[in-house]
């Protein structure tokens, strides 16, 4: 009897650490998808600074035209990313169904948000509310992983919208552009290096 015991005490202790090894495993396969985050991050930056010199330099009318160009750019690519990280995968994960829906919702909800600022007319409130919502992806896809450079970028953000929110539109430009290279840019090259390491 004492033997069944053991062995049960045994067998539950492995199953646990079969359990952790495949969450690790997952949590180390979602760190591939730092190409997200740096494609996002640099093609947010380039349409703020294009917009910026737009605005400042060449006092184009129509400098907003930049955004459905380049994010319209960003869609495609990311939809082909997709494509290929299902074509790679053998099967679909938890935390990998987590981050998927996270990321849809936050899209369709960004769009929404988009849609009633524009006809409200709160051109302004634009580009502090684009950061209130970068700052709770991240946020929450960093928790999800457990990557805290992520976690740092959502609450660096949320506190670049309050201050944003208080600036010119010109000035908002910079912040963001600021705001993608810390939440997005910097933490994407370190979940790079980090899903490298634990491939070697």
């Amino acid at each position: 009897m004492e033997t069944q015991i053991k062995n049960h005490e045994f067998s539950h202790e492995e199953g646990l650490k079969t359990i952790y090894a495949m969450i690790e495993s997952t949590r180390g396969s979602i760190g591939n998808n730092y190409r997200y985050y740096l494609l996002w991050g640099y093609l947010v930056a380039i349409a703020c600074i294009a917009e910026f010199i737009l605005i400042r330099g060449l006092h184009y009318n129509q400098h907003y035209l930049v955004w459905p160009v380049l994010m319209g750019l960003g869609m495609i690519v990311s939809v082909i990313f997709a494509w290929q990280q299902q074509r790679t995968s053998t099967h679909k994960t938890f935390i990998g169904n987590i981050m998927m829906y996270l990321w849809i919702g936050w899209l369709f909800s960004f769009l929404l948000i988009l849609l009633f600022l524009n006809l409200m007319n709160e051109y302004t409130l634009i580009l502090p509310v684009t950061m209130v919502m970068y700052g709770l992806g991240i946020f929450v896809s960093g928790g999800v992983i457990n990557f805290k450079p992520l976690i740092y970028g959502g609450i660096v953000a949320w506190v670049a919208a309050i201050i944003a929110y208080f600036q010119l539109y010109e000035v908002q430009l910079l912040f963001m552009t600021l705001i993608v290279i810390l939440s997005y840019i910097v933490p994407g090259y370190l979940l790079k290096r980090t899903s490298q390491k634990q491939r070697s």
